[in-house]
């Protein structure tokens, strides 16, 4: 397939086929600015560079890895570089068309002017508390720490310069420096995106639908591995555990109150007492608390709990690794190691992380340490970085840069180059072992290196909780995939029961489930706190909290199937609703509601005491996962929000696996024995059901998986016809049989004849039956619910089944 491309500049239009080898001529002006080049790359079928190399620009340097395709075509033509030179960028597939202009430098900044439509939305940019829509907004392109923000907040400690438009195009800026855009907010007519240093560029990414430029840009930027699926479980976690009694006393009280969990986080008590001047001991220095952590971890794994360590890219002078990581440290204007003298935690320096020495250290010394003790995944804190002046030096010479770079030229890139450092040195040294790292900070492409992070220090309260919706879904729709919130709040805050039950409400359709927030009676007994755990929830949410737990734990085989069309196809797990309805105005202007995957709709409540919510459905029938019924689309309705209830809604035509009964964790599920809800409609539907050993790394390269595809011709007046097919894979532990337990609701009179493969299928209606019998191979109308409930055993040979009125 040829791709056509067209550039139309000041006025003029200059056409190239990209199968051909001609270069796009640009004209020249005689009002000039400045010299320069105007340099054209193509990517595949949709994708377009644009970067301008003004003549004299110094700080040109290429240093960002986001990137990892290579362009099919580059053209480059020296010109002079105009503010009133427009160019415009379209491609014959799409109807969509960006107009671009250079900015020359000002104040430190030069940069991209791209020209809005009128009714134009765009959305994207990273972490920011701020409605989907960004546009009529200014903020920085800058990592930055926000402790205890709650609504409003816009810049915070992920900045993505990637972002989608309405009008079916999304853009990418290439540049880790310090930067900042405007989207309409100076005029509203502009989208101005300006930069410290580094290349001038933008990625113009064409789609007909948002997941089109979705995919495109994360195959321009790299797709994300998939988790170990122990990650998609429960976390015990808090800040912080300050003694190994005192982790167990906890692990066990979870098991006791018989909540599933996967593993356990420990924050920076781990390696000190103290919250400050203690980064860079990176060790289990208090030998009394923690008197042996390798056993400890040993015991812990004995129930199928993975321990995660927190480490800082900080070292403070005093610690027990200050002497050997200072040769590693950030410089200062005279090459020595910068020293920090007003950061929060104490005095000390910033690895260097930039150095391929500092990284190879900070592996051998501390990584694998502890990976040989038994820790299973990582979390890295304070890597944006929180405490990064502007006059502290980097060497990036093994990038390729011959002059030490301040701070504010990579500031963006410590983090993505500390995610990079950790994802390298773990598959070389566990080549079969998927990464988890749970992390604060990085850039475009970080999603490659196996992250997972969270919104930063979430105060708790119910403007956080409402911040985390615009925060989650932006991150999402920015290419970062496992985007989540400490669930229950974090910082200060209101540590109300009601609360901490609809923060994990509305975490557990999220990517990861984390409850986690401050601890502190145990360092300071006048300190505010609220246990982060579940199984220290007040009692009189208890009941709920556990039901929210076990159902995370249900939806397993669903959210695991997510994690596949992710690392797969690039589809996000968490998505607004304007993604799957793009055509419906409505959906676009939503932002307390969300898909969870294709099947599943959220309204999470957000507002303190609220007895109803009004929830608006696009087309299509709806079914109330939890009260068991069916709606009609494109209305608004209004949902009982009281007894702690939530709108949790099904599109019409979703297949739902879920695990049956009740588990301890992940390892625990009888994925031989599956329930299936299937919500009938009137048109076709199919779904795969993805399935692996859940910790091989290359499964899906390897193709050590199988792939269960469930079909339906639709519900009509002749009946139902449903069909399960295997793509015939195998994996490691992969049951000989399994039995899928089809739940189906909507069934409001007792099927004529069912028949599996063309054999009668005895049907049981229990109307008016209090018990089952025996006999029965089907279930009709179980406590009055027209719900038909039908086993059926599969070994990988395709089944029919067929329902007849």
């Amino acid at each position: 397939m040829k791709s056509f491309f067209s550039i139309l500049l000041s006025g003029l239009l200059f056409t190239n086929l990209l199968s051909a080898q001609n270069e796009p001529k640009v004209p020249s002006k005689s009002t000039e600015t400045q010299k320069g080049f105007i340099r054209l790359e193509h990517y595949g079928e949709n994708i377009t560079k644009l970067s301008f190399e003004p003549a004299g620009y110094l700080k040109n340097e290429k240093i960002t890895n986001a990137v990892v395709r290579l362009p099919d075509h580059v053209f480059s033509r020296e010109r002079n570089l105009l503010t009133s030179d427009t160019i415009t960028i379209s491609n014959d597939g799409y109807n969509s068309k960006v107009n671009v202009a250079y900015i020359p430098e000002a104040n430190g900044y030069r940069g991209i002017r791209i020209f809005l439509d009128k009714n134009e939305m765009i959305f994207g940019g990273g972490e920011r508390a701020l409605p989907l829509n960004r546009r009529g907004y200014h903020f920085n392109l800058y990592n930055n720490p926000w402790y205890g923000y709650s609504e409003g907040a816009d810049n915070l400690n992920f900045s993505v310069p990637f972002f989608t438009s309405s009008k079916g195009y999304g853009l990418f800026f290439d540049n880790g420096s310090k930067g900042y855009v405007d989207i309409g907010k100076k005029d509203a007519s502009v989208f101005e995106a300006g930069f410290l240093s580094g290349e001038i560029n933008v990625f113009v990414i064409f789609g007909n639908s948002y997941q089109e430029i979705l995919t495109a840009y994360q195959k321009l930027t790299g797709f994300q591995p998939m988790p170990p699926k122990w990650a998609m479980g429960n976390f015990m976690s808090r800040f912080g555990y300050t003694s190994e009694k005192q982790t167990k006393e906890i692990a066990a009280k979870m098991r006791t109150e018989k909540i599933p969990f996967d593993a356990v986080i420990f924050d920076l008590f781990w390696f000190g007492d103290s919250i400050k001047n203690t980064l860079g001991n990176i060790d289990w220095v208090n030998k009394t608390k923690w008197p042996n952590p390798k056993q400890m971890i040993t015991d812990l794994k004995k129930d199928n709990l993975n321990s995660i360590l927190i480490t800082e890219p900080f070292f403070l002078k005093g610690t027990k690794s200050y002497p050997f990581a200072e040769q590693y440290l950030a410089k200062d204007s005279v090459g020595k190691a910068y020293q920090l003298q007003d950061f929060y935690f104490g005095k000390g320096g910033l690895l260097d992380i930039f150095r391929k020495d500092a990284g190879n250290w900070l592996w051998n010394y501390h990584y694998k340490k502890q990976i040989t003790n038994g820790v299973a995944g990582w979390w890295t804190d304070l890597g944006e970085p929180e405490k990064h002046p502007s006059d502290l030096l980097h060497n990036l010479k093994d990038l390729g840069v011959n002059r030490m770079m301040p701070a504010d030229e990579v500031h963006n890139l410590y983090g993505h180059y500390w995610n990079k450092m950790l994802f390298e040195h773990y598959a070389k040294d566990y080549p079969n072992t998927r990464l988890f790292h749970l992390n604060r900070s990085g850039f475009s492409g970080s999603q490659r290196y196996s992250i997972f992070p969270w919104t930063g220090d979430i105060s708790r309260t119910w403007s956080g909780l409402r911040a985390q919706l615009p925060n989650v879904l932006g991150m999402s729709m920015s290419g970062i995939p496992y985007i989540h919130s400490d669930a229950g709040g974090f910082a200060m805050g209101e540590g109300e029961p009601e609360l901490y039950l609809r923060w994990l409400q509305f975490s557990e359709f999220t990517p990861i489930f984390r409850p986690h927030g401050t601890a502190l009676y145990e360092v300071d007994p006048n300190a505010f706190s609220y246990p982060s755990e579940p199984a220290l929830a007040d009692k009189s949410v208890l009941d709920y909290v556990k039901k929210v737990v076990d159902q995370r734990y249900q939806l397993l085989p669903y959210n695991y199937t997510l994690a596949y069309r992710q690392a797969a196809f690039g589809e996000p797990l968490i998505r607004p609703l304007y993604y799957n309805y793009q055509g419906d105005e409505k959906a676009a202007a939503i932002g307390d509601q969300f898909m969870w995957g294709d099947a599943f709709m959220i309204a999470p409540v957000i507002v303190k005491g609220q007895k109803t919510k009004s929830v608006y459905l696009p087309e299509g029938n709806w079914y109330d996962f939890n009260e068991h019924k069916f709606y009609e689309g494109k209305k608004k309705l209004e949902f009982n929000t009281d007894e702690y209830q939530y709108p949790v809604l099904v599109k019409a035509g979703s297949f739902i696996p879920q695990n049956i009964g009740k588990v301890k964790n992940t390892i625990d599920q009888n994925s031989s024995n599956i329930s299936i809800l299937y919500v009938p409609s009137e048109k076709p539907s199919s779904y795969q059901l993805y399935q692996d050993d859940g910790v091989s790394k290359n499964s899906i390269i390897s193709k050590q998986f199988e792939l269960i595809s469930f079909n339906s011709k639709g519900l009509n007046d002749e009946g139902l016809e449903l069909t399960i097919q295997s793509n015939a894979g195998n994996y490691s532990g992969k049951p000989v049989m399994q039995k899928f337990n089809f739940q189906i609701p909507g069934i409001n009179h007792l099927p004529k004849k069912l028949l599996i493969n063309g054999k009668p299928i005895k049907i049981l209606d229990a109307t008016e039956t209090r018990g089952i019998s025996t006999a029965a191979q089907a279930i009709w109308n179980l406590g009055k619910q027209h719900q038909l409930l039908l086993p059926v055993s599969f070994s990988g040979k395709p089944v029919k089944i067929s329902m007849f009125w």
